[in-house]
Order: structure tokens, then sequence, then C-alpha cells
């Protein structure tokens, strides 16, 4: 049986790995997409096989509460050693993303505050005082009560550094890249058993923060960027007056988004995540046989007036880049059509040294065979919870966040991407200037609907801990 293991590459763009990594050898998709435009449910489709509403995670409910067994259970009821490494909190064991891994480890943004340890989260979060009186505040309540001192000053000099930008940032991969450099059973297991190994990596997401070696502009955050878009919707005062916003009820300051610096930061960090990605990859090559390097999805930056990766399925959101290191896999480019779903099938299919047999539900393929796939949905299901109440907090009209609280859908094929936006359906492809090519996009996407079933939960809300909300926020979850 054979050690495997996949790397997700959080928020790379396709075009932005090809500037980066044109060093990493092994199959490389050149037209590999995701199923969603944000983590929880595109790491559903990788975990299961099966899209986001499907399994029931939509950004109204991020967690993978689904009776499908979860990739990690199934390896490990084939006799794999299951680990995983996250730096990202959506996927984590706060939402059930540890099932079937034997040991799941991450970065501090993992570590959320136990009895024993200050809660920095929510102390920052309540407290009114200035940042330096009430880190002062912090550590007073720490030295005089009951909680682990050494571990509370490090959970807040931490919390510090990233809030601040204080120092070397790094957002996990020199974490990982320690993780798997140490002895231990939860890489270098000694054990007979074959090991699956899931990574996720932050250091392409906002905020754009990289150490000084890596830095060609200060680092960006693009602070309150869906409301940005949500704004461009009603740029025309008819439009705005029409959906129900007052401005003189609406509470928020000018939003001054720079493109050009968001762009370059976020280059940067892609930049510095290929340097650091250099050295674990040698080091994963020597322990695995199989190496998968991912992205969840993409990154926008002011293009169709839409900034970060909440909002709609555009192309840039939905196409990521795919390589595929082991046996089978030369070093070559290859266009078949590939998604996020058939990741899970051949790593089944190479688990099991078949194609998948009674042991894969998945909607994907087995990698290892040539051959388009079959065409792949893309999903938008409306803007998260915690963003619906920060934009009526600011006066918005309910009726107008509606109009983005909605759900919009693509599809692509062999041959082009068809998708649903605000300006009505869009075509990119190699020949998409007739109308037939837009009726059949139409009715392939409506033959997936069909095929698949929506099994979203009905509510809407979801219940997010200070800790983890101030995490959101520092992703741009505002």
């Amino acid at each position: 049986m054979s050690d495997i293991a996949v790397v997700v590459l959080d928020t790379v763009r396709a075009d932005a790995f090809d500037r980066h990594f044109g060093w990493l050898p092994g199959s490389r998709f050149t037209r590999a997409w995701s199923t969603s435009h944000w983590t929880g449910a595109a790491h559903a489709s990788l975990f299961t096989g099966r899209y986001p509403s499907e399994v029931g995670v939509t950004v109204h409910d991020w967690t993978l509460s689904t009776s499908v067994p979860t990739l990690a259970e199934r390896l490990q009821t084939a006799g794999y050693d299951t680990n995983a490494f996250s730096a990202n909190i959506n996927v984590s064991p706060a939402y059930n993303y540890d099932r079937g891994f034997n040991s799941f480890e991450g970065t501090w943004r993992l570590s959320l505050p136990e009895p024993e340890i200050f809660n920095w989260f929510r102390h920052m979060e309540e407290n009114d005082a200035p940042a330096s009186i009430a880190y002062a505040d912090g550590v007073y309540q720490i030295l005089s009560g009951e909680y682990d001192i050494k571990r509370s000053l490090q959970l807040g000099a931490t919390h510090a550094r990233h809030a601040y930008d204080i120092g070397a940032v790094d957002s996990g991969a020199e974490a990982f890249r320690d993780y798997i450099s140490r002895d231990g059973p939860n890489v270098n297991s000694t054990d007979e058993r074959p090991t699956f190994l899931f990574v996720n990596l932050m250091e392409a997401h906002q905020p754009y923060r990289v150490p000084s070696s890596h830095r060609s502009v200060k680092p960006y955050a693009m602070g309150p960027a869906f409301e940005a878009t949500f704004r461009t919707r009603f740029a025309d005062p008819a439009d705005a007056v029409a959906a129900g916003i007052d401005p003189t009820t609406v509470n928020t300051p000018e939003l001054t988004l720079d493109s050009d610096h968001a762009a370059t930061a976020y280059d940067d960090s892609v930049s510095y995540l290929a340097d650091v990605y250099r050295d674990v990859f040698e080091k994963l090559r020597e322990d695995f046989d199989y190496v998968i390097t991912v992205a969840d999805h993409g990154e926008l930056f002011g293009a169709y007036d839409v900034w970060e990766h909440g909002y709609g399925v555009y192309p840039e959101l939905l196409q990521i880049p795919m390589v595929i290191t082991g046996p089978g896999f030369p070093n070559t480019s290859r266009d078949d059509l590939a998604s996020l779903l058939d990741v899970h099938q051949t790593i089944l299919s190479i688990a099991t040294g078949s194609e998948g047999g009674d042991m894969s539900e998945s909607r994907g393929r087995d990698l290892r065979t040539h051959g388009s796939s079959a065409p792949v949905r893309t999903e938008y299901h409306g803007i998260a919870t915690m963003r619906r109440e920060t934009l009526r907090k600011c006066g918005y009209d309910p009726a107008a966040i509606d109009t983005v609280d909605t759900d919009y859908r693509g599809v692509v094929t062999d041959t082009a991407y068809g998708y649903e936006s605000d300006e009505g359906f869009c075509v990119i492809g190699d020949e998409t200037d007739t109308d037939t090519d837009t009726d059949e996009l139409k009715l392939a996407l409506q033959s997936l609907d069909d095929q698949i079933p929506d099994n979203r939960s009905e509510s809407n809300a979801i219940e997010v801990t200070a800790a983890t909300r101030s995490q959101l926020e520092d992703l741009g979850y505002t």
C-alpha cells in the first residue's frame, strides 16, 4: 500500500501558481477546477467526493456533519495511519474536519483556548480600552488568576504579533516544515501501516503578510472586502434607493481598496510559500509515494467589482492549480478536465490498488487514467451569516442584502465554462460566441442539478465563539 500526502495551498490562484511553482515535478493539470469559492465547501468536496450542497456544507453551515464517510475515515478503515496539519480554522476540529484522523495538528489558529489558558480572543474583542492597555490588563489577569502562565503569555504574544504585524509573520508553512522534520509517529511512522497526510497552508490567504525577505510592498489586509463587493451593486443612487438603501442611515466609512497593492502583496505571499514549500516537498518525497499539490480556490482583486473570494463562481475563483507527483504521473502537462472530486477518487483508488470498488462513492474519477472528467458543477450559496449581520448593523436594508445572499452555479465541460452572475449567464472557452454553446452549457448545468441532491440545512444560524470569530475576522470574514 502506498503512502499518500495531499497538500492544499489555500487561496493560490492558478496563474500565481504557474509563476512561482514551475519547479514542482509531476503531472500538471492545466484544467483543474474546484467545486466552490471558499475553503469549507471546497474541502468538503475533497473529503467526501461529493458536492458541498450534497453534504450540507455551505456558508450557512460550516460543519462537516454529513453521514457520508470522509476520506480519512475510509483510509483509516483500510488500515492507514491518518494524520493532518492545518493552518486554517475553517478546516479544523472546530468544524469536525478531524473525522477519521489519528492525529490532527496545526498552527496557533487551531489552538482555541482551554480553561487553563487565558482567552485573549474574547478579552481583546470585549475590551474597549486602547490595545496597549488591553494587553496590559490581560497580563495582569493572567498573573493574578489561576492560569497556565507560560502558555497564556505565549498565546498573548502570538495574538499581538499577528494582529499588529510584529516581526517575521508566518501563517503556518514554517510550522509545517518543523512538523515534518521532527521525529515521531505523526509523519515518520515506524509501524507497518501506510500513512496518509492531509495539509492546509494559508500563506496566500489575506491578510497578505510574509517575512520582510519576501516583501516588495507593505503587507496588505483588504479589510471590509465583502462590503466593497456589496456596495458596487448599488453604486448608482437610483439602484440604491430601489433596493431600499437610504445613504443617510448607512453607517460605514469610505472604502479605498487598492487592487495593485493587494495583488502585489498577494504575489509576495505566494512567492514566499513556494520557497518554503520547495524544502517541504523534498521532505515529503522522501516519506511519501504520492504527493498531491492542489489549491481549494482562487482570489479576486477588484475584477468583476469583486474582492477576495466571498462572492460568486467567477473563473478566477474556481480554476485551481493541481500537480500530482508519484508513480504513473510523469513530468508533463495534462489538459483533460479535472476537479477536487477527482482527487478524492484518485486517493481512494491508489490506497486500495483498484478503481475504488465498494470503498468509493465519489463523483470523481481516478486521475491515473486519461480522458476528461464528466461536467463539474460549481456552487455559491450566499454570504456567511456573520457577514450578513455586519451589513445589517451598518444599516443596510435586509432586502438589499438578499441580492447577494442567493445561489449562483456554474458548469465546467470539456470545452467551456458557463456560470451564473450578476450580469446573467456568462461563458468562457474555446468556442463561446454562439447561442448554441450557451444553451448546451445551461442544459449541462440543469442535468447536474437534477442529479445532485440538495442536503443543505434549513437553519442559517451557526454558533461562532469569540476565539473563532477573532480569527475569522483576521482572515477577512467581516
